[in-house]
């Protein structure tokens, strides 16, 4: 586990969602505070609102692709970011086992829960969860992208 992932998995077992967890790791390096972090990215946990649409974790890994690399002077700059996430897209499928970037696939789910309500932390829940797993490979999975494409050089 890299550094990225430790600081993802440790926001997630604090209580923090996946998406949440995986923007937090890198609050310091984009330049935004703790709060901001977990605020801005609090609505696209558990497959974004608890739908368990597209996972939390990669909604999160794309959060901080665009907070990283995006140029807001230009409009057109998003095709550029588009085509990073869908490069990550793949890596994040076959790092976690699956073929899949939907939250309720990833967790074994025939369908959402249907409420609103997150359930709580407890050992149960983390044994029946993946999502430890999912926020350290998206955090570590950007982490290493970033590395090997400097911001400097886009």
């Amino acid at each position: 586990m890299g550094v990225y992932g430790e600081k993802a998995v440790a926001y997630f077992k604090k209580g923090y969602n996946c998406s949440q967890s995986v923007v937090a790791a890198f609050a310091e390096e984009l330049g935004i505070t703790e709060s901001l972090a977990l605020r801005m990215s609090c609505g696209f946990g558990a497959g974004i609102g608890r739908l368990r649409e597209v996972c939390g974790a990669f909604c999160g890994a794309a959060q901080v692709i665009s907070l990283y690399y995006a140029n807001p002077e230009d409009p057109n700059d998003k095709s550029r970011i588009y085509g990073m996430i869908q490069e990550l897209a793949p890596k994040f499928k076959e790092q976690t086992g699956g073929n899949s970037l939907i939250c309720k696939e990833l967790l074994g789910l025939v369908k959402p829960e249907g409420v609103p309500q997150a359930e709580p932390r407890t050992e149960a829940y983390y044994k029946k969860r993946p999502c430890v797993q999912l926020v350290e490979v998206a955090a570590d999975m950007v982490a290493e992208y970033i590395a090997g494409h400097p911001k400097d050089a886009q």
